[in-house]
């Protein structure tokens, strides 16, 4: 009976060391893609952008990239798409857009393997001695809404170089030299931030080599082009670059420039300083084209109506888009949070002061656009009362803090929202604006009246 016992006991021991032995045991995660560290790239990474296709819509690329002798992993480079947009303030690179990729060095194509963790990162095995490599694909821009916006139409292009680049891991980004090269169609003016160094004409139309810059610089310039354009001089080395679908939505009256001549005055009286060599506005008014506001230290990208000119006379609650992007080049460029400044387009940004980054910015726009006149007095405050009147019966704001609105460009990147006004959504933007009212209301009262926003503005930007 006790030895029955006993083998039964061991019998069950073994059994659950069994079941214990037998249970999977989870992999540990690694990231194999080097940090990026803030030492210079050895030569220039060259990026040549086929931007010809107006019928599919598709970029074609090829990129030249320096190999250095030092690499951060011995024997490996790993290539990176942008991921985390500097504007968009969330994982919005369109890695579903590339294809075609293929990488060669020395005549020979390198087999490249997608990081597992993450899906931006294409990982070659380079040979001793190699100095460069080659990298060619192409990017699929969205031929219909229900795949993304539209960038390209028969008669304009809204190209970020964001789409049409990769980079090395590694590296800060604005440690890598880079040169851009576009080909645009023929008939087509380009205008951006970046200038040219040189045009040469090829079959099918030109082909232009803008200034050698670093990769952030190049990812912070986009560029519009199109068959029907038309620039305005706007003063302080400032333009106004407007594409049409048509010519005839071209036709700016005098008044209409001279409003837009007073946003760069008053902004920079404003804001005491200007921190830019020159600026450009890029403005399109399509209905084909998708839309799009987009601000960035040299310039910004822009959407309108094709009656932005001709419509005049209809009040519009959007002609406050071109000062609140170009406020961005003070406040999100020049003044940025801290959470929000990272070496390169992988490591995730941190939103905490977008009441600052878009909350102020949103304010200085409304302020803005009626200081100079493209837009009323009278429209702008009743433009106040809609967002206060709209917030004011925000179920969400009594369990969802605004602060905590700062994470919507990641949680919903923008889709549709069945209850707004349960779960709230980005509004640091309007209710942002309302913090900043109410800090030039409290400055006013304290200081007897002898100061405002207009005084923080000149001491926080116009260092």
């Amino acid at each position: 009976m006790y030895k029955a016992l006993l083998l039964t006991a061991l019998l069950s021991t073994a059994a659950t060391a069994q079941v214990q032995r037998s249970m999977p045991t989870p992999l540990p995660l690694t990231d194999p893609i080097p940090a990026a560290r803030e030492m210079p790239v050895p030569g220039t990474m060259a990026v040549a952008v086929d931007a010809t296709d107006t019928v599919q819509g598709i970029f074609k690329v090829r990129q030249t990239i320096p190999v250095p002798s030092t690499l951060p992993v011995p024997g490996k480079l790993t290539l990176l798409f942008p991921k985390w947009l500097p504007g968009n303030h969330a994982p919005r690179g369109q890695i579903e857009k590339l294809a075609g990729l293929t990488i060669t060095a020395g005549g020979k194509t390198l087999p490249w393997v997608r990081d597992p963790l993450d899906v931006f990162a294409f990982t070659v095995d380079v040979p001793a001695g190699t100095r460069s490599v080659e990298a060619k694909f192409e990017f699929l821009s969205a031929t219909t809404a229900n795949q993304g916006r539209i960038v390209v139409t028969s008669e304009m292009i809204n190209l970020q170089p964001n789409q049409v680049s990769l980079y090395p891991a590694g590296w800060f980004t604005r440690a890598i030299p880079t040169a851009l090269t576009v080909t645009w169609p023929e008939g087509f003016k380009a205008a951006g931030a970046l200038r040219p160094a040189s045009t040469s004409q090829v079959s099918g139309g030109n082909t232009i080599t803008y200034e050698t810059t670093d990769y952030e610089t190049m990812v912070d310039s986009p560029f519009f082009a199109g068959r029907h354009f038309k620039a305005w001089d706007l003063g302080n080395n400032v333009t106004l670059n407007v594409f049409a679908d048509k010519p005839a939505d071209l036709a700016a009256k005098p008044e209409q420039i001279d409003a837009h001549k007073q946003l760069v005055t008053q902004s920079i009286k404003t804001f005491g300083a200007k921190h830019f060599d020159h600026y450009d506005f890029l403005l399109h008014l399509s209905e084909h084209l998708g839309d799009i506001g987009l601000g960035h230290h040299r310039s910004s990208e822009n959407g309108e109506p094709p009656a932005y000119f001709t419509g005049w006379d209809t009040p519009s609650s959007t002609r406050n888009l071109l000062p609140h992007e170009f406020t961005h080049s003070w406040n999100g460029k020049f003044r940025r949070g801290a959470d929000s400044i990272v070496p390169d387009f992988r490591v995730p940004l941190r939103n905490s002061m977008l009441w600052v980054y878009e909350g102020q910015t949103q304010f200085w726009g409304y302020v803005l656009a009626a200081r100079s006149g493209l837009t009323s007095r009278e429209n702008t405050l009743a433009a106040y009362a809609n967002i206060a009147a709209s917030l004011d019966t925000r179920h969400g704001r009594e369990w969802r803090p605004l602060i905590d609105t700062t994470n919507d460009p990641v949680i919903s990147a923008r889709a549709p929202k069945g209850w707004v006004s349960e779960q709230r959504s980005e509004d640091y933007y309007n209710e942002g604006l309302l913090i900043w009212m109410e800090v030039d209301s409290i400055l006013r009262r304290e200081t007897g009246g002898k100061r405002g926003m207009d005084d923080f503005a000149r001491a926080f930007f116009g260092t």
